[in-house]
């Protein structure tokens, strides 16, 4: 069966979307200029080659990138520097749809005393400032968070006011900002754009997060290979 361009996998669609998202869909179809070539050939005309995928894919635009100061005695653990580079890492596969990544000030509305970051569809993902190291966070967290934060290098012990006291040595705060955070929300913000999606949930809330979950965990694995490859 024939494959319409409509259908192409993102990995191969997104490059062209993000350079030219206002242009026709077939306009830089390289099967119709592989056709026109062809075509010339036989009638003996010069010709030049058709642009390749990986020509296609250089130089790409970036989603925008706005930083907030942080609030008092907190930080912002991963720079615009570290998040551009995890995005020019992974090109237009990831950065498809999205129009801006913001480092905000936290909100009142922490769950747990974890704020991390969010998406509001349509594009926009905005990751909050931090406490430095050590946390101290109210009550017990739960079975979930504790492993999310665990296999992310931090260490957590209970706090003898009741709370929870999370440290985290080394880079490892910003690494999990950058590599489970940032990419957890851009696995939410790539299910809501594959779907066409403006502002209503693609999903239930169960299935968003597995995704997302899935999402970050595949892609994390990914840019640690890379990472490790190139030194």
């Amino acid at each position: 069966m024939s494959r319409s361009v409509h259908t192409r996998p993102r990995r191969i669609l997104s490059g062209r979307r993000v350079r030219a998202p206002y242009e026709p869909r077939g306009r830089s179809d390289l099967n119709a200029a592989h056709a026109l070539g062809r075509g010339m050939k036989e009638l003996g005309l010069p010709c030049r080659p058709a642009l390749s995928a990986s020509s296609l894919d250089s130089s790409l635009p970036l989603p925008r990138l706005r930083a907030q100061d942080p609030g008092r005695g907190r930080i912002h653990p991963a720079a615009r520097a570290d998040i551009l580079a995890v995005l020019e890492f992974f090109g237009a596969e990831v950065t498809y749809g999205l129009r801006s990544i913001e480092l905000a000030r936290s909100r009142g509305d922490a769950v747990d005393g974890l704020l991390l970051g969010r998406l509001l569809v349509p594009g926009r993902i905005v990751l909050y400032d931090q406490p430095s190291s050590p946390w101290w966070l109210p009550g017990r967290l739960s079975a979930q968070q504790l492993e999310r934060l665990e296999a992310a290098g931090a260490e957590v012990e209970p706090a003898r006011c009741g709370g929870t006291r999370v440290t985290w040595p080394g880079e490892t705060l910003k690494e999990f900002m950058l590599l489970d955070v940032l990419l957890h929300e851009i696995g939410h913000h790539i299910l809501q754009h594959h779907k066409g999606k403006r502002r209503e949930r693609t999903a239930r809330t169960r299935d968003h997060e597995a995704y997302a979950t899935a999402f970050a965990e595949r892609y994390r694995l990914r840019y640690l290979e890379g990472r490790s490859a190139s030194r």
